[in-house]
C-alpha cells in the first residue's frame, strides 16, 4: 500500500520563503507544524492508502484530465486560515482572484479519478498552499492580529505545465514526496 495524492509540485519564491520564515518567527510561542517550502505543492487530490496495482489507472485518469488543459500561471497572493477564526486549523495561501485553468484541472483530475472508483471529496476544491498546520495557539488574538497585519502582495507565482502522482512517506522528521508518475499539459 502507498499513500498517494496528485498535485502541482510549487518551486518556492522569495517573497514566499519570506513570508513563512516571518510568520514563523512572529508566532514562534503557538504550535504550529510549518511546511518545508521545499516540499510545497497544490493538491488536486489526496487518494490515500492504495494499492500499487492502481497506480497505472491512476497515470491514465491523470493524462486524461491534463489532456485538455494548457500550460498556465498562477498566482499566489491571498493568506487565509481554514477552520474557524476562533478554531484556525490551517494556515495557508491562495489566489484572490478565481484562477479558471487551475479549477478546470482540479475538476477533470476529481471527475476522471472518480470515474475509476475514487471517489470525490465531500468539500469544493479549493486551490491553495498549505504552509502551516496549527496544533495550539497560546494568544488567539495576537494570531489573528498576526495574520491581518500581512500584506497582500503577489507571494507566488508558477508556470503549471504538468501534475505529478506522489508517494507521502510518513516520517517523524516530517514527510517526504517521491514522485510516482508525471504527466504534462496539452501543449
Amino acid at each position: 500500500m502507498r499513500r498517494l495524492f496528485i498535485a502541482i509540485q510549487i518551486e518556492p519564491d522569495p517573497e514566499l520563503i519570506k513570508l513563512v520564515e516571518t510568520l514563523k518567527s512572529k508566532l514562534r510561542h503557538d504550535r504550529i507544524t510549518w511546511i518545508n517550502t521545499n516540499n510545497l505543492h497544490l493538491t488536486l487530490k489526496f487518494i490515500g492508502e492504495t494499492n500499487e496495482e492502481f497506480v497505472e489507472a491512476i497515470t491514465i485518469a491523470m493524462q486524461k484530465a491534463a489532456s485538455t488543459i494548457n500550460p498556465f500561471e498562477i498566482r499566489f497572493d491571498k493568506l487565509g486560515l481554514f477552520g474557524s477564526s476562533y478554531d484556525p486549523r490551517v494556515i495557508w495561501i491562495g489566489s484572490i482572484q478565481l484562477n479558471e485553468a487551475v479549477n478546470r484541472l482540479g475538476e477533470n483530475v476529481l471527475n476522471e479519478l472518480n470515474s475509476i472508483g475514487f471517489k470525490r471529496d465531500r468539500q469544493n476544491f479549493v486551490s491553495h498552499l498549505t504552509i502551516g498546520r496549527i496544533k495550539e495557539l497560546s494568544d488567539k488574538s495576537y494570531f489573528q492580529d498576526v495574520i491581518k497585519s500581512q500584506p497582500q502582495i503577489i507571494f507566488q507565482t508558477s508556470l503549471v505545465k504538468k501534475i505529478i502522482l506522489f508517494e507521502s512517506i510518513l516520517r517523524r522528521e516530517g514527510p517526504i514526496y517521491k514522485e510516482i508518475s508525471v504527466v504534462e499539459l496539452k501543449g
